[in-house]
C-alpha cells in the first residue's frame, strides 16, 4: 500500500506527538504518580519483594509504562513470554541486546530492569525522560570519543546490573540490518575484567514499534525473543576464549529469534544455520529481510515509500491487539 505525501507527513506529525508525549510530558507526572505509589507502599508497610518492579524507580514506571501504552507482547524462544526477563531481579551481571531504534530504549530497560548504557546524545533526545533516568541512576551517560574505557568500567561496576549494546549503533535502517556483525570488545573486556556474567537477548521487531529514521509508529507489536547464557567470565582462562563464546552465544540467539519470527509469520522457518566450524560466528550466510515484510503488529502510518502489511488478526482482548501465529504471549 502506497502513501500519499499527505499521508506521511500525518506520520510525522504522529511520531513527534507520541515522543513528545514520552519524552517530555509523561515523565513528570509519573515521577507525582511515583512519589504518591510509593508512600502508600511504605504507609502499608510492604517488603519490597512485594512491590512490583516497574515500582522501583519513576524511570521503571515509565518504561513499563511504554510497553503497555504500545501493547507490546512477547513471543520467546524458550516458552517464558513475559516482557520481564526470568529472573534477572535476581542476577548480578551485564546483558548485551541488539540496537534497533527509539523503541529500544523503553523496551530493554524494562526487560532487563537495569541501568541502561546511553550517549549523550541520545540522552539529550529523551529530554525530561533522560533526566529522570540520570537522577534515579538508571542510565549510565558515556562520552563517546571522550570517555576511556576504564572510566565506563568505574561507572559500569557501580551497577548490581546494567544494560549495554555490543553493536556500537542502531542497525534498523542498515543494509545488514537483519545479519548479526562483528561486536565491539570494549564492553565485552570490561564485562570479563568486571568478572561477571553476560546474558544475551536479542529481540526481532523493536523498530517496528518506533522506527524515527522512516517515521513510523506501531502498536501491538509481537517481540520474537531469545536469550543465551549468562555466560561467566571465570569459566575461561583468556579475554580471547570469552569473546569467543560471546560471540558464538550470539550468533546462536540471533539466529534463534529470527527462526521464532519467520516461524511465527511465514508459517515457515529460515533455516538459518549456524556457520560452519573454524568459520566467523557472525558471518552466517542468511537471508535477508526488508522493513517491508509482513508482521504481527498494526501499522499506522509509514511516510516514506511501502508501509509493512498487518499479519492477519485475531479478536480483541483487552490490551492484545493481535493473535500472534504461534505460542501465547503476555505484557507481562
Amino acid at each position: 500500500m502506497q502513501f500519499g505525501t499527505e499521508d506521511a507527513m500525518i506520520g510525522i506529525i504522529i511520531l513527534i506527538v507520541v515522543l513528545v508525549l514520552w519524552f517530555i510530558i509523561l515523565p513528570p507526572i509519573a515521577v507525582v504518580l511515583w512519589i504518591l505509589a510509593r508512600t502508600v507502599v511504605f504507609c502499608l508497610r510492604f517488603d519490597d519483594a512485594e512491590v512490583p518492579y516497574w515500582l522501583d524507580t519513576p524511570w521503571d514506571m515509565l518504561t513499563h509504562g511504554a510497553v503497555a501504552f504500545f501493547c507490546v507482547r512477547v513471543q520467546d524462544c524458550d516458552g517464558q513470554h513475559s516482557v520481564i526477563l526470568p529472573g534477572i531481579r535476581n542476577m548480578r551481571c551485564a546483558v548485551m541486546a541488539n540496537h534497533r531504534s527509539f523503541g529500544d530504549f523503553f523496551v530493554d530497560p524494562a526487560m532487563a530492569h537495569c541501568a541502561v548504557m546511553a550517549r549523550i546524545a541520545a540522552v539529550a533526545v529523551t529530554c525530561i525522560a533522560g533526566c529522570i533516568g540520570l537522577a534515579w541512576n538508571r542510565i549510565i551517560m558515556v562520552n563517546r570519543g571522550q570517555d576511556s574505557r576504564q572510566v565506563i568500567f568505574e561507572r559500569s561496576e557501580r551497577h548490581e546490573r546494567y544494560l549495554f549494546y555490543p553493536e556500537g549503533t542502531r542497525r534498523a535502517s542498515h543494509p545488514d540490518a537483519d545479519e548479526p556483525v562483528a561486536l565491539k570488545p570494549g564492553g565485552i573486556k570490561n564485562v570479563y575484567e568486571g568478572n561477571r556474567p553476560v546474558l544475551i537477548n536479542i529481540c526481532v521487531n523493536k523498530e517496528r514499534i518506533v522506527n524515527e529514521k522512516k517515521g513510523w509508529v506501531s502498536w501491538g507489536v509481537v517481540l520474537y525473543r531469545a536469550r543465551a547464557g549468562p555466560i561467566d567470565p571465570a569459566d575461561y582462562k583468556s579475554f580471547d576464549a570469552f569473546l569467543k563464546a560471546v560471540e558464538q552465544a550470539w550468533g546462536d540467539a540471533w539466529r534463534r529469534a529470527y527462526n521464532e519470527r519467520d516461524t511465527c509469520e511465514t508459517g515457515q522457518g529460515s533455516n538459518r544455520e549456524a556457520p560452519a566450524h573454524g568459520s566467523d560466528p557472525l558471518s552466517s550466510d542468511r537471508d535477508a529481510h526488508s522493513d517491508t515484510e509482513a508482521y504481527s503488529g498494526v501499522q499506522l502510518l509509514s511516510p516514506r515509500g511501502t508501509a509493512p502489511s498487518a499479519a492477519p488478526f485475531g479478536p480483541y482482548s483487552g490490551l492484545q491487539l493481535l493473535s500472534p501465529k504461534c505460542g501465547t504471549t503476555s505484557l507481562w
